[in-house]
């Protein structure tokens, strides 16, 4: 878990004062994050880094929740001209939910998200909105399944494109891991209060690591932003310190 990657990271952390009083090796807080991202249960990390210190799932739960804090919308690092849209909705806790996804069908970075209670033109519109918030810009063509609420992209100037299967069998993969996750989303992230933003920070962390440190098949096991960028780095937990560092540098 060492390395001159760490150490920088630690550093860069201090001086940001997100770490303070380093009562657990910054190693140790980075490499249980990057456990919790990669699938495992804040009981199933802990128990994993008992050889190195005993901290229970407690001390790991809150590890996880400070990095959704500092990673919020530093998922992606650009909008594409062209993107894919999809909505799903997903039950988590007692709370019934759309989620809303749009990914760079080349790169199959997820470049925005977004939760509502309905999925309605008015929910469209806010999506659209968050996305000119986030980027600064809406992009050229968006691509869909035809839902009827999709008609106000044109009002907005995007060309509008349906299609079925092809580039939007992409937004359904990223659909179902979210799913997956989610089905057990209380397991891996529970709370009792802020549930909606409770989601939304845990999706603001997962969204980093889909995009920046999973690998995936299709990419040649490396991950959408390093791939993109042309930069073949293997290892995950090498790519989760590097995009760390970049990440946090430019917050």
């Amino acid at each position: 878990m060492k390395g001159n990657g760490v150490q920088l990271l630690r550093e860069l952390l201090r001086e940001k004062s997100i770490v303070i009083r380093e009562r657990t090796p910054v190693e140790i807080i980075l490499y249980s994050v990057f456990l919790y991202l990669s699938g495992l249960s804040f009981r199933k990390v802990s128990s994993t880094i008992e050889p190195f210190i005993k901290r229970s799932r407690t001390f790991v739960w809150e590890w996880v929740h400070k990095f959704g804090d500092i990673l919020r919308d530093c998922y992606s690092d650009r909008l594409p001209e062209v993107v894919v849209i999809d909505e799903t909705p997903l039950k988590v806790g007692d709370m019934h939910l759309w989620f809303w996804f749009v990914i760079d069908p080349k790169s199959r970075k997820l470049v925005f998200f977004m939760i509502t209670r309905s999925r309605t033109n008015l929910a469209c519109k806010k999506l659209l909105r968050g996305i000119q918030r986030m980027y600064g810009c809406l992009p050229s063509v968006a691509i869909t399944d035809g839902g009827p609420w999709y008609l106000v992209l044109k009002r907005y100037g995007i060309e509008h494109k349906i299609v079925s299967g092809g580039v939007r069998n992409y937004i359904e993969r990223l659909i179902e891991t979210v799913k997956d996750r989610t089905r057990v989303f209380d397991n891996y992230f529970p709370s009792e209060r802020w549930r909606v933003e409770h989601v939304y920070r845990w999706l603001n962390l997962y969204a980093f690591y889909y995009n920046w440190v999973r690998s995936h098949l299709t990419l040649h096991r490396l991950s959408p932003v390093f791939y993109e960028r042309g930069i073949e780095i293997r290892n995950e937990f090498e790519r989760f310190t590097i995009a760390l560092r970049e990440v946090i540098r430019n917050a």
